[in-house]
């Protein structure tokens, strides 16, 4: 799922009043008009949230109400999955991938920077960050055969026939590209 950032200023919220909630004094390191990757959606305290790397990312993702975003590319991660998280007393509905679905305790040992969460973490990103298009990224990989691509950027090879994912990176220099075997089936897009 990708979303757009519509605004990055805590006056502009408008939470749930029935919420009993308010957001702390702190900074919205979001860019107003970027698109973000949901790496999780949730809901608290009457609201649905989004779990995104900001501005300010380093090694894990950061909650953000959805007042704040408009979804851009409706589509779920092939990675999440669906499940229910008891909290404070109270249910609620959890889209993220499956060690995030089920440990309740992932996000708190990820923010505490637990080397293990860390790394799951990072590779769920790294597939993520590959699974829908970018329209800030312009340059399209060459095919080279039915199993290869090649870089446009450092000419190396490697092999990948997938097309999957809208996006590919180069396995030498790590520059991201458009996948030209993807196909954007989905209806509207």
């Amino acid at each position: 799922m990708k979303i757009r950032c519509l605004t990055n200023s805590l006056k502009a919220l408008s939470l749930n009043k029935s919420s009993n909630y308010t957001l702390p004094d702190a900074q919205i390191f979001l860019t107003i008009g970027k698109e973000y990757i949901a790496y999780a959606l949730s809901q608290f305290y009457d609201e649905i949230w989004y779990c995104v790397c900001d501005e300010s990312y380093t090694y894990y993702p950061v909650w953000y109400p959805k007042t704040l975003f408009e979804i851009s590319d409706n589509r779920l991660s092939e990675y999440w999955v669906f499940s229910f998280k008891e909290d404070l007393k109270k249910e609620r509905f959890f889209f993220g991938f499956p060690e995030w679905a089920d440990q309740l305790d992932f996000y708190d040992k990820l923010t505490d920077g637990e080397k293990k969460e860390v790394e799951i973490f990072k590779g769920y990103k790294e597939l993520m960050d590959l699974e829908f298009p970018d329209s800030s990224i312009s340059e399209t990989a060459q095919i080279g055969d039915d199993q290869w691509l090649i870089c446009p950027k450092c000419t190396d090879a490697w092999q990948n026939s997938d097309n999957r994912d809208a996006l590919v990176r180069c396995s030498k220099c790590s520059t991201i590209f458009n996948n030209p075997r993807y196909k954007d089936v989905w209806p509207g897009l």
